[in-house]
């Protein structure tokens, strides 16, 4: 895939260079990013984390978030916060946090069977795709299978999707902490995957619970998650809402952190810099 990251997004206006770039865009009317955050800047997540950002970053406020997303065909993104070099290239990452209650981590993953379930959830999702005139979504395999670091608590597993007939990797990120789970879900593209993903593990350590809400403070009578590290990866209880039709399935996608996996090499993307940067050039 040829991703030409100098032309989409925000790359023109959120530069190392360009800050007043950025603030002309966020007076924009009709530019979906109306207020980022250029480093350094503490990034509030739901109130239970801080991600501070550094230098050369950015971030983006849930509205700024949700209104981006939509703009690149990925609808109902709500309550997430994007992160990611001021240029969004070579990578960006949108973070979410579901206090779905503290997930035990004794589980052993078989990576066959949840590439399955992922991929019969992907192909359902595709009748709101169609319904909406876009392109449909296919996921192909994994980039990189499920695995947990125990000392760090986070989850992470990378995927291939197709597109167009254009792929794009998705890596994703679930940080487990003592009420929930945060969902770091990172776009690149396939070949600069390992110097991305490098890239968002260095970021991740400013990446802290506030105090109260790490994963080792965990006590008798906290509310625990009815799934485990599987049930993070397929979404939790997306299996049982299969039975009520596709769109619930694709909500339930969703809502296990493929937020940001469509539509990254579609037209609505390469239509971002003119969004972003119209009052630039007037």
């Amino acid at each position: 895939m040829k991703i030409q990251y100098k032309t989409i997004l925000v790359a023109a206006c959120l530069s190392a260079s360009a800050a007043v770039g950025a603030q002309q865009a966020a007076a924009d009317k009709d530019s979906p990013v109306k207020n980022p955050h250029l480093g350094p800047y503490t990034q509030n997540i739901a109130n239970v984390a801080n991600w501070e950002v550094p230098p050369k970053y950015l971030s983006l406020d849930q509205d700024d978030t949700t209104r981006l997303m939509e703009a690149m065909q990925n609808p109902n993104v709500t309550d997430s916060w994007l992160f990611g070099p001021q240029s969004l290239e070579p990578w960006f990452a949108v973070v979410s946090y579901d206090s779905t209650g503290h997930v035990m981590d004794g589980e052993k993953l078989d990576a066959d069977a949840i590439l399955k379930q992922l991929q019969e959830g992907t192909e359902a999702s595709n009748e709101e795709r169609r319904k909406r005139g876009w392109q449909e979504l296919h996921l192909v395999g994994w980039q990189t299978p499920p695995h947990y670091e125990v000392d760090t608590k986070r989850l992470s597993w990378a995927t291939i999707s197709e597109s167009g007939g254009q792929r794009v990797v998705n890596y994703t990120t679930k940080v487990l902490s003592r009420t929930g789970v945060a969902s770091v879900t990172l776009v690149t593209e396939p070949a600069r995957l390992d110097g991305a993903v490098a890239d968002l593990k260095t970021q991740l350590n400013q990446f802290q619970f506030k105090p109260g809400e790490k994963y080792s403070e965990f006590k008798e009578g906290d509310k625990v998650a009815e799934y485990g590290l599987t049930g993070l990866i397929v979404g939790g209880a997306a299996a049982a809402a299969v039975k009520s039709g596709a769109w619930k399935w694709f909500v339930g996608i969703l809502a296990a952190g493929w937020k940001v996996i469509a539509g990254l090499a579609l037209a609505a993307f390469a239509g971002l810099k003119s969004l972003l940067s119209r009052k630039k050039t007037q």
